[in-house]
């Protein structure tokens, strides 16, 4: 495994992680991973990828894992998007490469990878999401909302929101180590950090889900509590694609790639992958 730091556009560090071939690869796949977490957790993913033979890109956000920046939050959501665009045309994919590229976002990683891919379809192959944030206001009310916007102003540190590791994933021993894990935030989410998620849905509001046209894999655990499955759906009966596919998992938490039967996720994303080069 690489790894190093890069410098952001606000000339903080970005640490990062890449899982890379000896032998010429079928492509690249660039990971976002989700909110409070690090690249780090995506290791077993990232090992089924290399398999298939494709080489994986991840790299930690701004207050996430070995990132700098305030813990489990973020001035403006769309620094998230503009580091996925520098690492991405710096890091994990060489100015010469003319292999085929896709990205891969899980939950809080999939709202930023829907921003980025919107944007750069042109140089991307696929798109890749797993229980995507796309309709937080849906799970609450207007007067939160309108709290969380005012408040962010005065204490944007505030803890607001609950966010519990157990809905996560089935598996005690995969919650554990989250829970254990010193790069992981463990807290309630921080009030800044809940309004930027309603930012992002403005940012993808149903026009803007129109103009995707690239191939689509959305994925979703069945008994997804953290985000539900509305949010796939959305994205599912908006985007313009062609080529686009949905998969529930019947009785999965929201971590699919960690959950008890994981290796039907692995078996489909590599699968879809092939057939995308």
């Amino acid at each position: 495994m690489k790894s190093g730091f890069f410098i952001s556009n606000d000339g903080s560090r970005r640490f990062y992680r890449g899982w890379t071939l000896d032998t010429p690869s079928s492509g690249t796949v660039v990971i976002s991973h989700g909110y409070a977490e690090h690249g780090g957790r995506y290791s077993e993913l990232a090992s089924k990828l290399n398999s298939a033979g494709f080489d994986v890109w991840i790299h930690d956000y701004y207050g996430h894992g070995q990132s700098d920046g305030k813990r489990a939050e973020v001035p403006n959501i769309k620094l998230f998007v503009k580091d996925t665009e520098l690492f991405i045309s710096e890091i994990a994919v060489p100015r010469d490469q003319k292999k085929p590229l896709f990205v891969y976002g899980h939950s809080m990683g999939g709202t930023i990878a829907l921003l980025y891919a919107i944007v750069h379809q042109s140089s991307l192959n696929g798109l890749i999401l797993s229980g995507p944030v796309v309709r937080p206001s849906s799970q609450s009310s207007a007067i939160e909302r309108a709290a969380a916007h005012m408040l962010r102003k005065i204490a944007p540190s505030l803890k607001y929101l609950p966010f519990e590791p157990e809905p996560l994933c089935r598996d005690p021993r995969v919650v554990e180590a989250y829970v254990r894990d010193p790069l992981v935030y463990s807290g309630k989410m921080k009030i800044r950090m809940a309004d930027e998620f309603f930012h992002a849905e403005r940012l993808l509001r149903d026009e803007a889900l129109k103009d995707l046209k690239i191939p689509l894999l959305l994925m979703h655990g069945g008994a997804d509590e953290v985000v539900p499955p509305l949010n796939s759906e959305v994205v599912f009966s908006l985007a313009s694609s062609p080529d686009k596919t949905r998969k529930i998992f019947d009785g999965m938490y929201h971590e699919i790639h960690n959950e008890p039967g994981k290796e039907e996720v692995f078996e489909l994303v590599c699968a879809w992958l092939r057939e995308h080069v």
